[in-house]
């Protein structure tokens, strides 16, 4: 059972109210009129007072009722002050995780306190029955009504004062725990917030590498598929091609390097595509044979540095899935459209390389949709239904200068 663990852990009240019961038992024995029953339920009512508070309330009430019914059993003028292990008890009591049995306490507590103040104050339960044992008031005394209400009283007061220290310590110690158990939490949110960010730093990189490598090796195998075919009748543009191989590979092996090195503490050189660039992204899916035309509507507006990065590796996904998944004679059409609260971009490519379709894509439309999101815009992607051998990829972007007022 749960409060014989607590116990065996914890066996400071046991321990108290058995050396309690041997004390007075042991310093009373042999005076007249003194038995150890009062003692050993007082130790009984400490024993039990946090464990089983239940037994420490029906303790002392049986304490109070064989003092009344038993002269035997009532304490003298050097054995009086073993109520105050009552008092102890309620402490203990107080401190009890039983919360019932705290309201049952608090609600008794005047009570006894009431009953121990007329076995100490009324005459005829003194000792010979002749006058009080605190006091030593006797019958024919004026005041002695008086006199015992005032201590009835005063003892009423002073028993659930004790229980309330009893329970400041319980309401001491759930503070402490709930304290601990925050912490706890708080440490449990740190590491998984850390676990959260690593991996989506993770992902990051994995997504950053993706978009490089796979935009780079389709040109270069593009480029080198063309320069295989034309070796043999046109040996002199084979030239062009592997200049353009070369190139590729250097613009590639520049963007990962940079990816590295923005993973160390300093990341100066983390690559930030602009949208200055997509002139010479589009130029480079040109020389790998993709046919793309570009179109602009609107006055340029304002992105922010995230969000122009977004716009490039969007656009230069696109392409690359067109120029890997459209087949020959692949051609792409990329319209960026300025005229409303943000840039609306539209990729649709269309080819010979059979319907299209979303397969094999799992990975770079995640992406993009995911690069979107953080722009602060959408992406959509598919097939176009008038048209299964074309795939559209649409966009929207916000304008940066229009969220924050920035005029440009």
């Amino acid at each position: 059972m749960e409060w014989l663990k607590t116990l065996v852990r914890n066996p400071i009240e046991p321990v108290v109210g058995l050396a309690f019961a041997v004390s007075w038992a042991t310093a009373e024995a042999g005076r007249v009129q003194i038995s150890w029953i009062p003692f050993a339920i007082i130790g009984i009512a400490l024993a039990a007072g946090r464990l089983l508070p239940l037994v420490t309330i029906v303790a002392a009430a049986a304490l109070v009722i064989v003092q009344f019914a038993d002269v035997q059993l009532r304490f003298g003028q050097t054995s009086w002050p073993a109520y105050f292990g009552l008092l102890l008890a309620a402490i203990f009591v107080g401190a009890s995780a039983h919360r019932l049995s705290r309201r049952i306490a608090l609600a008794l507590s005047p009570v006894f306190g009431v009953c121990i103040g007329l076995l100490l104050t009324i005459p005829a339960f003194g000792p010979f029955r002749r006058h009080g044992i605190m006091s030593g008031w006797t019958a024919s005394d004026p005041r002695l009504w008086e006199n015992i209400l005032a201590w009835c009283v005063t003892v009423a007061l002073i028993s659930p004062a004790f229980w309330f220290i009893g329970f400041g310590i319980r309401a001491r110690r759930d503070r402490a725990e709930s304290d601990a158990l925050r912490l706890a939490v708080e440490a449990d949110l740190a590491g998984a917030e850390l676990e959260l960010r690593v991996a989506s730093e993770r992902d990051r990189i994995a997504q950053d590498v993706h978009d490089i490598m796979a935009h780079s090796l389709s040109v270069i195998i593009a480029q080198a598929d063309g320069a295989r075919y034309l070796s043999d009748i046109r040996p002199e543009s084979t030239n062009g091609s592997l200049a353009a191989i070369a190139q590729s590979a250097r613009e590639s092996l520049v963007e990962v390097r940079m990816l590295i090195d923005s993973l160390g503490p300093e990341p100066d050189g983390h690559s930030h595509p602009t949208l200055d660039g997509l002139g010479t992204l589009i130029e480079r899916m040109q020389s790998a044979g993709l046919a793309v035309t570009e179109s602009t509507f609107g006055d340029t507006g304002q992105l922010t540095a995230g969000q122009e990065m977004a716009v490039y590796r969007i656009v230069q996904e696109s392409l690359t899935n067109a120029l890997k998944h459209a087949g020959a004679n692949a051609s792409a059409t990329v319209v960026f459209d300025w005229r409303g609260p943000g840039l609306a971009l539209t990729i649709s490519s269309i080819g010979a390389g059979g319907e299209a379709s979303t397969a094999g894509l799992t990975r770079g439309l995640r992406g993009m949709r995911e690069r979107a999101k953080l722009a602060g815009g959408w992406l959509a992607a598919g097939p176009d239904d008038d048209d299964p051998h074309q795939f559209i990829v649409t966009a929207f972007v916000p304008r940066a200068d229009i969220q924050t007022g920035i005029t440009t």
